[in-house]
């Protein structure tokens, strides 16, 4: 694992490594800018974002997230605002900000991934199904997503985020900004 994941960071550009250490960056601003006009706290808004998250573009997801946030400040109903994900998760998120609901520890991956964009946090890494291939294969090998686990335990998600605090340690950056840009490299390979 270890192996794999920094052969994802040596595979990446100069681009792609500057894009990966300024994507938390860019997040943790619109979600602090976003906090800052509606009066919550920038962790609350990463929690609507990553309850907003499933099967939503980033881009769509962020506009998605300022919809609800302005339509729980003025008390509409949730049905007055339409989102591209699914109904529960716009729930989950009006409930998150009435203070009705919390991503906990217990949701590793969307927790993990509240406390990189509200916090910019060094102690937590998120985990995604992107992170989980890179960690089975290296890039000069095809990623066949059919091929590899995209779901771990508890303790196995644990493991990945020793693992990658590890190596971003290893080369100097925070292992949010490794996993970024892991997830950056890969993600353009598959996709680009």
């Amino acid at each position: 694992m270890r192996n794999n994941l920094m052969a994802w960071y040596k595979y990446a550009t100069p681009k792609q490594v500057r894009d990966g250490k300024a994507w938390y960056k860019e997040a943790n601003s619109f979600a602090t800018k976003l906090a800052d006009r509606s009066g919550h706290d920038s962790y609350v808004i990463a929690s609507v974002i990553s309850a907003l998250s499933p099967r939503n573009k980033w881009e769509r997801n962020l506009i998605d997230a300022e919809a609800v946030t302005w339509a729980h400040a003025r008390d509409l109903d949730l049905e007055a605002v339409k989102v591209c994900t699914f109904t529960k998760n716009k729930i989950k998120a009006f409930r998150i900000l009435n203070h009705a609901d919390v991503i906990t520890a217990k949701s590793p991956k969307t927790h993990n991934f509240a406390m990189n964009v509200g916090k910019l946090s060094e102690e937590h890494v998120t985990v995604d199904s992107w992170h989980l291939r890179a960690c089975q294969c290296k890039p000069s090998k095809p990623v066949k997503p059919k091929q590899v686990q995209e779901s771990v335990t508890p303790l196995q998600y644990e493991r990945v985020v020793d693992i990658t605090k590890e190596c971003a340690e290893k080369v100097g950056v925070k292992p949010y900004e490794f996993q970024a840009i892991v997830w950056v490299a890969i993600k353009n390979k598959c996709e680009g």
